[in-house]
């Protein structure tokens, strides 16, 4: 394909040999066949096994519709109003074991660091499994992200971070990411 065939509204990728785009990616196959799943089954990484005994819990990073990673674009456009906060999906369950309650800050703790943040009781999480976006950089999820590669691909487990939480001594945060404590 070149530049020039490209006209004014671009094509979808991917692009026929032909040059006509792709309305939708999988019409007739797949990858793998069509009607094909090829489970594998889960392997506990080496952040899980270093960690667990003392960080029980797992916590994956996860993208919001309005946001894209860190928000450096989409933060700057009216998203910013439709969501305006990094919070922590937390299972009904595990928020009760801990004394969390929807909207209370929830210190959340790994091997190389700790983090506040909001917590959103939800069904969403199984038991034992915590989830928060990353799009707001002064959350600074990063402090708690793990240093573990994955062995084939090189980059860092971001998605399995072994860690513990409780209920956190701060109430709330305001203007980016200071916090008020308890009185």
């Amino acid at each position: 394909m070149k530049w020039d065939e490209l006209g004014e509204q671009g094509k979808q990728w991917p692009v026929n040999a032909d040059g006509t785009d792709t309305k939708i990616l999988h019409t007739d196959t797949f990858k793998r066949g069509l009607g094909h799943f090829y489970f594998n089954a889960w392997q506990m990484s080496p952040e899980v096994k270093a960690n667990q005994a003392e960080f029980p819990y797992i916590i994956t990073t996860n993208r919001e519709l309005e946001h894209y990673n860190c928000g450096a674009m989409t933060r700057r456009t009216g998203n910013g109003a439709i969501l305006t906060e990094d919070v922590l999906l937390i299972n009904p369950a595990d928020a009760a074991k801990h004394g969390i309650a929807e909207g209370d800050m929830v210190c959340v703790e790994s091997a190389r660091g700790k983090v506040d943040i909001k917590a959103l009781i939800t069904d969403e999480v199984k038991p034992g499994i915590l989830s928060s976006t990353f799009h707001f950089p002064e959350m600074m999820l990063n402090l708690i992200t793990s240093s573990v590669s994955d062995s084939l691909a090189m980059c860092p487990e971001y998605k399995v971070v072994s860690c513990r939480i409780r209920k956190a001594r701060k109430t709330h945060l305001r203007n980016a990411g200071e916090v008020i404590a308890n009185a």
